[in-house]
């Protein structure tokens, strides 16, 4: 398993030349910067004007020191709302709680200092970060590093798709191999069944009544998909079909199309360079000295 820590600062003695980039490092915008805040909570870090500069000053460490690492371009995406999910299920996301104000602030600069930088971001009305960022692995060639915790991007994982977990203070790449290991030999693509069965607390999806984690596996294992199941069960899972009677399999039905992401939206997506003299004057703009000591020794 190879790991790697983001929140290592990178240091050089004097300035390199940047070669010719062809993976890709896809950000989970809004993951990312809650991660970024919450990592740097307790650092009061203000710009001139008092805007809180904690979370974007450590989402650019984080970004810059990953894009080194892996020789990447930088994609970002970020939520825009909650897109046709809420529309089709009103409850969806609901009970989570409110972003912190110091938090909600730093989002419109994040978006200032990309544009400044020329890295490029994309959000959606009707989708959501998730399903922009599986659009993009679509669109582009090359080996796409997917930078999130979010369990829902597990599915794009495959051979030219890798996500970045955070674990333990530790980052996992979970590549198809690991994701197996991971989720007693499923593939990638089998996780919106397993959530579709057992339901997702974090997006207030329910699920099937009575199937949990370990349940949905199971079941998932014998039929492979959420669309496949039927009745009567095999002996070592019959435990679970009373759980299908009634609703339950259009409740199966109805959550796979809550978590199954839609990437085929068109992206066009070019290779950059980042712009460092812009990047540099909207870090001097809100005073995040340690971003422009990284860009000059980057």
């Amino acid at each position: 398993m190879r790991q790697i820590s983001i929140f290592d600062d990178y240091y050089a003695e004097e300035k390199i030349s940047t070669p010719s980039r062809t993976n890709w490092l896809l950000i989970d915008g809004n993951n990312l910067m809650n991660r970024a805040y919450y990592a740097t909570a307790n650092n009061t870090m203000t710009a001139p004007d008092g805007t809180p500069t904690n979370g974007v000053t450590q989402f650019l460490k984080m970004s810059l020191n990953y894009q080194k690492q892996i020789n990447a371009n930088i994609v970002v995406f970020f939520d825009k709302g909650k897109g046709f999910r809420k529309k089709l299920y009103p409850p969806y996301k609901e009970g989570r709680n409110e972003t912190p104000e110091l938090l909600t602030q730093q989002f419109p600069v994040i978006r200032e200092v990309l544009t400044a930088a020329g890295i490029p971001y994309f959000w959606n009305e009707d989708l959501e970060a998730d399903d922009l960022i599986g659009a993009a692995c679509n669109s582009l060639s090359g080996h796409k590093y997917i930078l999130s915790n979010d369990k829902d991007l597990l599915q794009l994982v495959r051979e030219d798709v890798t996500v970045v977990v955070r674990k333990n203070k530790v980052d996992v790449m979970v590549t198809p191999q690991q994701f197996s290991l991971d989720w007693e030999g499923l593939n990638p693509h089998q996780i919106v069944d397993v959530k579709a069965l057992a339901g997702d607390d974090s997006d207030n999806i329910t699920g099937v009544m009575g199937i949990g984690n370990k349940g949905a596996i199971n079941i998932i294992k014998h039929f492979g998909c959420v669309e496949k199941i039927v009745m009567p069960f095999p002996k070592e899972i019959k435990r679970y079909e009373k759980k299908f009677e009634g609703s339950g399999m259009s409740d199966a039905l109805f959550a796979k199309k809550l978590t199954t992401l839609k990437v085929d939206t068109p992206l066009q997506i070019k290779e950059y360079e980042i712009n460092e003299s812009g990047l540099i004057n909207i870090c001097e703009i809100y005073a995040m000295k340690s971003i422009i000591n990284m860009i000059m020794y980057y």
